[in-house]
């Protein structure tokens, strides 16, 4: 079954070249890269709040899962190599507090990809839920990982309980965005 992203959908009308599959995964990198760049750092955790993760959402509702995870894996080998991607500029692999939020955020791009390959992307309502999947992910991957910098009674108020509204937001934006794209180029 094809994918009903609304990239892969306007693609499927032509043939889809390799330089467009490259172009494609670079611009995603790049708008992950600068949406790290939007940062609100917070005094009480080590992990700051990031545009990062309405990246992750708008590149896998839009992309798909296939598109969405080969840009990832670019914005994550851009950063292992030394490019300042991430949040504050920073690069490198090394593992801190934040390592498992950018796991989770992986893990988020496969499953708000496919379920916007599934569909999902076309109403606010599913979409905002495949949204609401992605930030169980980042946010499961991101806690554990934090689990290792911060004393387990601190854990929930330092790494979940002040992301949540801005999570919202961005998980809601995410889907008006791309739920209104969808209907407005797909029928």
């Amino acid at each position: 079954m094809p994918s009903q992203a609304l990239i892969p959908g306007l693609l499927i009308h032509r043939p889809s070249s390799r330089t467009t599959e490259i172009s494609l995964v670079i611009v995603g990198s790049l708008m992950l890269a600068l949406l790290a760049q939007i940062v609100i750092p917070l005094p009480f955790t080590p992990v700051p709040i990031t545009g990062q993760t309405f990246g992750v959402a708008i590149l896998a509702l839009l992309w798909g899962s296939k598109r969405a995870m080969a840009t990832f894996a670019l914005y994550i080998a851009e950063g292992a190599v030394g490019l300042p991607v991430f949040a504050l500029g920073k690069s490198g692999l090394i593992p801190g507090p934040t390592l498992g939020y950018l796991v989770g955020m992986g893990v988020a791009c496969f499953v708000v990809g496919k379920l916007s390959d599934r569909g999902f992307s076309k109403r606010f309502s599913t979409a905002l839920l495949a949204c609401f999947a992605g930030s169980v992910c980042v946010f499961t991957f991101g806690l554990i990982g934090l689990s290792f910098f911060v004393p387990s009674s601190l854990l929930v108020e330092s790494g979940l309980l002040p992301f949540l509204p801005g999570d919202l937001i961005k998980s809601c934006l995410a889907a008006a965005i791309v739920s209104q794209g969808t209907r407005k180029f797909l029928n």
